[in-house]
């Protein structure tokens, strides 16, 4: 591998000379340093030579890595694939690199240091992206703030430091939006319990309150329907979502229109079975996590801006890094409004 004294040989100038070239510390402006930086640029590709990030560690301070914690459990962390490209596209702007680990829900009794990510543990990385939406570790909370890391949140509401959709702020407007359109009797229907959920994400209770807020607003009675949990016999969960959602089709007072906090083209699906027309007879809209979804079954829907998610958690990290000592202010993401057709005005007969 070449060496900075590799280069300064074959062009004849000193170590020190090269070193500032690479370190951007030349005066350009100059024509001879101007060609002879070319000329160091030119051998040293020629020779393969590529720097040293241990090197710039000790003169910056810096290593030029991030380090992102995951939930080994999928459904616990942000898994999405506009979010990793958001990541990445904000990541190779700044020259940056991404260093992933995993860590684990209640660490084991004992040397609870040793049990963290390595990332965490030693000075690996210049700050942290905690993509973990449950329960985190209290161990890993104390050694962030024993240590200082900066460390930006993923998917989580706090009072700083943290980058997540604006969902009470979506589902206010998506309630409002079907008021408009004239229905009456709106359901926020939400998901199942997962069996042993412990806890939910805090963005169900944002966009149930979103939702009671614009119908009480309007002057209207909220009307949200809790389903069965998901048993734990897997034979029967089987189909358990369309089955819940086919039976609050077929009840007398069923809604006129829904909005579902997840699983609107199982919706879609139900109200077929239930000998209902999607949007003469039920407008449906749902919250949705997937940005290509529409190409299979469409939906009106509210979507998640996962790549905008991913970009502004790169720069508000960057950002408390350069200033660790002022906290973030909170940043929430607007969701789109995707509209294909399932929702319309309700007919006459349907709507009071």
């Amino acid at each position: 591998m070449a060496s900075l004294r590799d280069i300064a040989e074959q062009v004849g100038v000193s170590v020190n000379t090269v070193s500032r070239v690479f370190n951007g510390k030349t005066k350009e402006r100059w024509s001879r340093v101007a060609r002879q930086a070319e000329e160091i640029r030119r051998v040293a590709k020629e020779l393969g030579y590529r720097p040293t990030t241990a090197a710039r560690a000790v003169r910056t301070g810096r290593t030029g890595f991030l380090g992102m914690i995951h939930s080994p459990e999928p459904a616990y962390s942000v898994r999405n694939p506009a979010f990793d490209y958001g990541v990445e596209q904000e990541l190779h702007a700044r020259g940056l690199c991404l260093v992933h680990d995993l860590i684990d829900g209640p660490l084991r009794q004992g040397d609870q240091d040793a049990q963290l990510p390595q990332i965490v543990r030693e000075n690996t990385v210049d700050g942290l992206l905690i993509n973990y939406a449950y329960g985190t570790p209290p161990a890993l909370r104390e050694v962030l703030d024993r240590c200082h890391i900066p460390a930006i949140w993923i998917n989580r509401k706090r009072d700083s430091n943290c980058v997540r959709p604006n969902d009470l702020g979506a589902a206010l407007a998506a309630t409002r939006y079907l008021i408009e359109q004239g229905h009456t009797r709106i359901g926020l229907v939400m998901l199942p319990a997962q069996p042993l959920q412990v806890e939910r994400h805090y963005s169900v209770g944002d966009r149930r309150a979103g939702h009671e807020q614009a119908m009480r607003e309007a002057g209207r009675t909220p009307r949200v329907f809790e389903l069965p949990p998901v048993p734990a016999d897997f034979n029967q969960r089987v189909g358990h979502l369309l089955r819940c959602y086919v039976q609050l089709l077929r009840q007398a007072d069923r809604p006129s229109a829904v909005l579902c906090l997840d699983g609107g083209r199982e919706m879609c699906h139900a109200a077929a079975l239930a000998g209902l027309r999607v949007p003469q007879d039920l407008s449906v809209m749902t919250f949705d996590n997937e940005a290509d979804a529409d190409e299979r079954v469409g939906v009106d829907r509210v979507l998640v801006r996962y790549w905008g998610m991913g970009r502004v958690a790169i720069r508000e990290l960057c950002a408390l890094m350069d200033r660790p000592e002022i906290p973030r202010r909170p940043v929430l993401i607007p969701l789109e409004f995707h509209r294909t057709g399932t929702v319309s005005r309700p007919q006459v007969s349907s709507a009071s």
